[in-house]
């Protein structure tokens, strides 16, 4: 086996013998752990209240991504379709001049229309903020994954609880648009 391609875990102790450093499986109480990266290495009591707070005020954060990414929705939900939408939808209603696709999920509502089907398209500016949340909350859930994936039992409380917090602050409103609407 070649020693020079060898993953970080894997130690050659002379001949064929080799040990490998196993992932934690089990929960465990320590104040000793690596945290995501190599260089967060917490060895102390202070260091790991120290990165069980950071961890605690980013699952706050989560919590208020996903608020926000609401509210920016939304705040979307009531703009107005653009021109070219608007257009598509405007030739699909009049009578096609021939059968370019089959009209199996084509449902026609008895007064017109398309049966309640309504096309929203959003602003560039606010679709492009949708997305760099959406893309910030995603990095997020994976990172707060991964710290409960160390299987420390501090680390995963303070994921839970900050988690928790989180919601409690958050999640108490709800939006109702229905006077920006009209």
């Amino acid at each position: 086996m070649n020693t020079d391609t060898m993953n970080h875990d894997m130690k050659m102790h002379g001949g064929n013998e080799m040990e490998m450093m196993m992932m934690q499986m089990t929960f465990y109480v320590s104040a000793k752990v690596t945290c995501l990266f190599d260089f967060w290495d917490v060895k102390t009591d202070a260091g790991m209240a120290g990165t069980c707070a950071c961890w605690f005020v980013l699952a706050i954060f989560y919590q208020g991504l996903k608020f926000t990414r609401g509210y920016v929705q939304k705040s979307c939900e009531c703009s107005e379709p653009s021109s070219l939408i608007a257009k598509v939808l405007a030739e699909r209603r009049s009578p096609p001049q021939y059968n370019a696709l089959p009209e199996e999920g084509n449902t026609h509502h008895p007064h017109g229309g398309t049966g309640g089907l309504r096309v929203k398209t959003i602003n560039w500016k606010l679709h492009l903020t949708q997305t760099v949340l959406q893309m910030v909350q995603t990095a997020m859930s994976y990172f707060l994954m991964l710290v409960v994936m160390t299987y420390n039992v501090w680390l995963c409380l303070a994921v839970l609880f900050g988690d928790a917090v989180g919601y409690l602050i958050f999640h108490r409103y709800t939006f109702d648009n229905s006077d920006h609407c009209n």
